[in-house]
């Protein structure tokens, strides 16, 4: 019966993986569920075979230098002071973080005003380096004269100790979701970078599910509000009742079953994405062997590789994708998409759903709470994308109706029709349609806070 039941499922989800990649999302497999579907607005995506040829021929013979190289050999190779830290949560995962307090355009010095980006899911620290050196968030920040702080939550691949658990033979090391995220390694992280950068409020930076465990933090951990400067928030996965994506919405129907617990078994609690397909892997064959730029631009490699991502073929630069594969690539977290997918079959924002039984016991009712976003103090910006497939307009507009008020400073959307959810970290132009009036945004924050206006 086990047998069965994983056959129709990996038949039911590669189905749609394929789907999701050569149709339109109207045409998608759909479970009934509370939320009312989203429909995303209409984009010429076809691709001219001819055009992609002559396309990738140009870039094909471009090598980065770079694809083999951490965050940290980078970072010196360009001029930037790097250091790394860690701390240890409250329930025993060591993390670490890493600093770029100085560069050639901005030496580093004392009271430079800190931020902490914090990254998605299924990736590390490294996503944000994912684009060129010039047009990646952590150099534009350390070269605008930013103390830019990187976090890694538990189980991305800089941070997989702990005190007790072994990531490789415990299970229990896996058993945790985007709730502890902003439960314990949030608080951690933020005040790791305020005892350090001498500064008694930090600026923060979410992607997804960065977003998410920011949100987490400020509505759940007393006191942590008082610690943030200002938070932004790109396509933050709160409310995403309306997703459309190729891996939430064939998952739809296991939210808050057995069939959950069957799948965190099965998968050992993590995929490891540098490397996910066994097939793959036994013919000795990584991601960026085949994410070449003629592959991936003629649509020969994206369904086996860049499918989770929801990458945008208008906003791909292709002579960058070697480097994009490598450094997008990392740990995704089984129970953390399985929270998200509950949450939207629920069209909600609450705690993991953990059978009746287990939520009567630790939640006191049978029903998971919500988050008490009335808690979560700002200043908050979000910014969204037309064509988020992961996190739609209407999530976005249900965020803001459940935020106070006086929290949200400005929901700025991308002005690309085209944008999507990862383009926020790899996008051609990220650093212009983002990157740049973000800063921009944040600059003038401080300046007005220093002046005391």
């Amino acid at each position: 019966m086990m047998l069965t039941t994983l056959t129709i499922g990996g038949i039911i989800i590669g189905s749609q993986l394929v789907l999701a990649q050569r149709f339109p999302p109207s045409q998608y497999f759909r479970p009934i569920r509370a939320c009312r579907a989203h429909q995303p607005l209409q984009t010429n995506r076809s691709t001219d075979l001819l055009a992609c040829t002559r396309e990738t021929f140009r870039v094909s013979n471009i090598q980065d230098l770079d694809v083999d190289k951490n965050i940290v050999q980078i970072s010196h190779e360009n001029g930037y002071l790097i250091d790394s830290y860690n701390v240890t949560t409250s329930d025993g995962y060591i993390l670490t973080l890493f600093r770029i307090s100085g560069g050639r355009k901005s030496p580093a010095r004392r009271g430079k005003p800190s931020v902490l980006l914090l990254h998605g899911w299924g990736n590390s620290c490294e996503a944000w380096i994912a684009l060129p050196n010039d047009k990646n968030l952590v150099f534009m920040l350390a070269d605008a004269g930013w103390d830019v702080w990187l976090g890694n939550f538990r189980g991305s691949s800089f941070s997989l100790q702990h005190t007790i658990l072994n990531a490789d033979r415990n299970l229990n090391f896996w058993d945790f979701s985007f709730h502890e995220l902003g439960l314990f390694d949030f608080p951690v992280m933020l005040d790791q970078a305020r005892r350090v950068s001498e500064n008694d409020k930090v600026f923060v930076i979410g992607h997804s599910q960065g977003a998410t465990a920011t949100l987490v933090a400020a509505s759940e951990v007393p006191g942590i509000n008082e610690k943030i400067h200002a938070a932004y928030l790109m396509a933050p996965a709160v409310y995403i009742g309306g997703a459309y994506d190729p891996l939430t919405t064939p998952m739809l129907p296991i939210a808050s079953t057995p069939g959950e617990d069957l799948i965190y078994n099965l998968l050992q609690g993590r995929i490891q994405l540098r490397n996910p397909r066994l097939l793959f892997s036994s013919l000795g064959i990584q991601p960026k062997d085949i994410c070449q730029s003629r592959t991936l631009r003629c649509k020969l490699c994206d369904l086996p590789t860049l499918t989770p991502f929801i990458f945008n073929h208008n906003q791909m630069n292709y002579t960058n994708i070697p480097r994009m594969v490598s450094k997008l690539f990392d740990y995704a977290t089984v129970k953390s998409f399985l929270h998200q997918v509950q949450n939207a079959r629920s069209c909600s924002f609450r705690y993991y759903d953990r059978g009746a039984r287990e939520n009567l016991r630790r939640y006191g009712s049978r029903q998971p709470p919500s988050y008490n976003l009335n808690r979560v103090r700002g200043p908050i910006y979000l910014f969204w994308a037309e064509q988020d497939a992961n996190v739609t307009p209407s999530d976005i507009q249900r965020l803001v109706s459940a935020l106070p008020s006086e929290t949200v400073r400005a929901v700025i959307r991308v002005n690309d029709d085209t944008f999507n959810h990862e383009d926020f970290s790899v996008g051609r132009d990220a650093n212009v349609l983002v990157y740049k009036p973000l800063i921009d945004m944040m600059t003038e924050f401080n300046d007005r806070f220093e002046a005391g206006i």
